[in-house]
């Protein structure tokens, strides 16, 4: 038959319909991700806006802002405590172009709710409550390599890239309303990498653990200063054992 003529099912015609062909005018749009799969592939498809509730669409959660906080924290944590005031004083200041997002290390759903319901902002489905949430929570700490709490990541809204791990300590000292709305001008002119791309741990998070860390991390990149650290001690240990003996010679005498 010729390509015009209607065929049995028994034959294969010699074209195929222009509307099977499966072409399009741009081949390469349909791999690249769109703005908002970043926000669903780190967070999941919903987010909270308050306790107790199904959540909204994570796609469609940060329409309009130009920055997303990632607040990692929880309601036993006394430093997150002391923190989270000053991050409401603050995102109430910003909130055109900033939303919050937090991850909360609470255990159960009494405590994630008494403390999110204090805050203004969204927050991921907590941990606790599936292995799959519990899985993606880990995922996040350590792709941003969480070391304590309380600890903010700023992201930029629109493409998901990383911007600051700091923000914490940033948040901290902008009391007044010009250096909040400088601290998002100067978060907005940075130059926002991918997240696989960018140098992580400056920030931290605000416990002894982190101390710890710094303190490791000091020594780590500056090994001759051990030597010192160790003759240090030694010398410390030699003098609490001197006053030990003259302690007990003392009591002796006595």
């Amino acid at each position: 038959p010729t390509p015009n003529t209607k065929t049995t099912h028994n034959t294969a015609p010699t074209t195929t319909p222009q509307h099977h062909q499966p072409t399009s005018p741009h081949p390469t749009l349909a791999m690249a991700p769109k703005a908002a799969d970043w926000s669903t592939e780190l967070f999941g498809p919903k987010l909270l806006t308050k306790p107790q509730t199904t959540g909204i669409p994570t796609a469609s959660a940060f329409g309009g802002k130009k920055l997303v906080a990632l607040y990692f924290s929880a309601s036993w944590c006394p430093p997150c405590r002391t923190f989270s005031p000053k991050l409401i004083e603050f995102y109430d200041s910003c909130k055109d172009e900033l939303e919050v997002v937090f991850i909360s290390s609470d255990k159960d759903e009494k405590s994630f709710s008494g403390y999110f319901g204090k805050f203004p902002w969204l927050a991921t489905v907590p941990a606790y409550s599936s292995t799959e949430n519990s899985d993606r929570q880990q995922r996040l700490a350590t792709m941003f390599k969480i070391q304590g709490i309380p600890s903010v990541i700023v992201l930029d809204a629109k493409t998901g890239h990383f911007i600051t791990d700091n923000a914490r300590e940033e948040v901290m000292k902008a009391s007044s309303e010009e250096s909040k709305k400088a601290l998002i001008a100067s978060w907005l002119s940075k130059e926002a990498v991918p997240i696989d791309q960018a140098v992580l741990g400056g920030g931290g998070g605000g416990g002894s653990d982190n101390l710890l860390v710094k303190i490791f991390k000091y020594f780590l990149t500056r090994p001759t200063h051990i030597f010192g650290l160790i003759y240090f001690i030694k010398q410390l240990l030699r003098y609490l054992e001197e006053q030990g003996k003259d302690g007990i010679e003392d009591q002796n005498e006595l």
